[in-house]
């Protein structure tokens, strides 16, 4: 039970809490609880269930019995209780995008809707508009952000990259432990670091012998909920959450060539076999075979490529993008690599609406590696996020101004501010931009304005010359928010103009620009920013995710702003204003 499940539990029953009328300060402190949990660096329910001593604000005695509770049952009764007295339908109206937990409310106590149908029949009916915060353009964002929802539930289900991350390597973990397993690695799109996954592809090299026990092994692990299929070779499982999980086992001679065949993409694998015909070479997921069927490569990835004259290539490449003709002249790009990394410049404190203190912040950037940081509050319009007031904003950069002296040597400390973007495109706190060391800018409300007036607010921010990096440009939420309607090539040939980065946000759920637009800033010339936007010390591990996606787009490190020393940053941010 990891911290991320609980902290979302005890989320969800403040949620439910609040829906039906329960006292503030109840749902608050679940609401506290929940922050303080999912920022923990250590396994909460390890430390509970194993009598230590949890000192953590806002988890007492009532919080640390849940968490028991959770930690041994897999489930919390006090929870299940309380949906099983809300009416059916009313969570899905709750968490529909749009909706929130006072609408639902409203919705429900005001016209008795408690389904998502219900609520969409009454806005087509027009029989909202009259309630308060309502009228006609609400009635109609609700039909869309409906229709998309549908549109959502009913694609197949697919799993963001970091949670299938997670699971493939605890998988990986537990697989190299069984006897006789010689290696094990995941495959497929996971591999490839697509930012959503539909299944994973475990591949395990291993003696024919050793096969059937393997398949018992992973069929019976306390992760696997149902089994879907079982054979010598191959066993495909449904783990607990509902991931599908295929495990296959074959020689060590084939390993190299099962890992290719099965990392994919589909599109790459058939334009390597054409140049294999061509040669009159066969490749298949056993080896690479000459005319006579004998094998000439298959133990490992890089001598099966060799084998029909390409170079290696990584996996985030193979996607027939052209990575195949840049292989047969030996000319593949250098991708950036987390180690190339020598800065993180979105990240949040304590002070706005993160988990974290921030001498705790910069200390654990500073033992992952990073040479400096921006701390980048909320501007003051974000009040739902604590955005900072003037005053506090004073006030926090001579706090951190003041840190610089211990910190000196080892970290460069940046005051930064994610400035809110304004619907008209002014940016909040502009008089205050100028005795900052870093600005972020970014849109956190009115996200579904159309895709000119977007995109002029946008582009009016950039032009402000007050902003050195755009922030999660298009405000997507993956599975839950979709892109803000954006003109990105506009947008990027904005910030080639004025000097201003781009960021890559690498929150799991953003992953914000994403591939195709990291792509497009990297023709055009503008600088890539791979940030983690952390809440927490933990989330400073986000970085690895956007490396993935900066890979896709094939950036190198000359493409990346956070791959700029310290000293070069400041040198970049003093040339633009120049």
């Amino acid at each position: 039970m990891d911290n991320e499940t609980i902290a979302r539990t005890f989320m969800e029953l403040a949620d439910v809490l609040e829906l039906t009328g329960e006292v503030q300060f109840k749902v608050r402190a679940f609401r506290t609880a929940s922050r303080a949990i999912e920022g923990f660096a250590e396994s909460i329910a390890d430390k509970v269930t194993s009598g230590g001593k949890l000192k953590l604000a806002g988890v007492g005695d009532g919080m640390i019995r849940r968490i028991k509770e959770l930690a041994t049952t897999g489930k919390l009764e006090e929870l299940d209780e309380r949906k099983k007295q809300l009416p059916g339908g009313l969570m899905d109206l709750m968490n529909l995008p749009g909706i929130g937990i006072k609408t639902a409310q409203q919705v429900w106590k005001e016209r008795g809707i408690t389904s998502v149908d219900e609520l969409e029949t009454a806005a087509k009916q027009g029989a909202l508009r009259d309630l308060p915060r309502f009228g006609e353009k609400r009635e109609e964002k609700l039909i869309a952000a409906i229709t998309a929802w549908r549109k959502r539930a009913s694609a197949p289900k697919r799993w963001p990259m970091a949670e299938a991350l997670e699971t493939a390597e605890a998988l990986c973990a537990r697989v190299r432990a069984m006897p006789g397993v010689l290696e094990c690695q995941f495959a497929g799109s996971l591999r490839r670091r697509r930012e959503t996954v539909g299944d994973l592809d475990i591949l395990v090299a291993a003696e024919a012998s050793h096969a059937i026990a393997i398949m018992d092994a992973w069929s019976t692990m306390p992760e696997v909920a149902e089994i879907l299929a079982k054979g010598e070779t191959k066993t495909s499982v449904v783990l607990k959450g509902g991931m599908q999980a295929d495990l296959r086992v074959v020689p060590r001679e084939s390993f190299g060539a099962a890992l290719q065949y099965f990392t994919g993409s589909k599109e790459h694998n058939v334009a390597m076999r054409t140049i294999a015909v061509k040669l009159k070479l066969k490749v298949s997921e056993y080896g690479v075979f000459d005319a006579k069927d004998k094998s000439i490569a298959g133990v490992d990835e890089a001598e099966v490529y060799q084998a029909i004259g390409l170079q290696w290539m990584p996996p985030e490449m193979r996607e027939n993008r052209g990575e195949i003709d840049l292989a047969k002249n030996d000319a593949l790009p250098k991708l950036v690599e987390l180690g190339d990394l020598k800065g993180d410049l979105h990240m949040h404190t304590v002070e706005s609406d993160g988990k974290s203190t921030l001498e705790e912040m910069i200390e654990a950037a500073r033992m992952a590696g990073r040479k400096y940081v921006a701390i980048t509050e909320h501007s003051q319009s974000l009040a739902i996020a604590k955005g900072v007031t003037k005053e506090r904003l004073r006030a926090h950069i001579q706090r951190i101004r003041e840190l610089r002296e211990k910190f000196d040597g080892k970290m460069t400390i940046l005051a930064g501010l994610e400035s809110d973007i304004l619907a008209d495109g002014a940016l909040d706190m502009a008089d205050e931009l100028k005795q900052l060391d870093w600005v972020i800018g970014s849109v956190h409300s009115k996200l579904d304005m159309d895709r000119e007036s977007m995109t002029k607010r946008v582009v009016r921010a950039i032009e402000s010359g007050m902003i050195d990096c755009l922030g999660h440009a298009t405000g997507r939420m993956l599975g839950h928010r979709e892109a803000s309607a954006l003109d990105i090539e506009q947008v990027l040939h904005a910030l080639k103009r004025t000097g201003t980065a781009i960021e890559l946000n690498s929150s799991p759920l953003r992953l914000d620009i994403h591939e195709n637009g990291a792509r497009m800033a990297r023709d055009l010339g503008v600088l890539v920013a791979i940030n983690s936007d952390a809440h927490s010390t933990r989330e400073l591990s986000f970085l690895k995710y956007g490396i993935g996606i900066a890979r896709r787009a094939w950036l190198g490190p000359e493409h990346v702003l956070t791959t700029k020393s310290a000293k070069a940053l400041t040198e970049w941010r003093a040339a633009r204003a120049s």
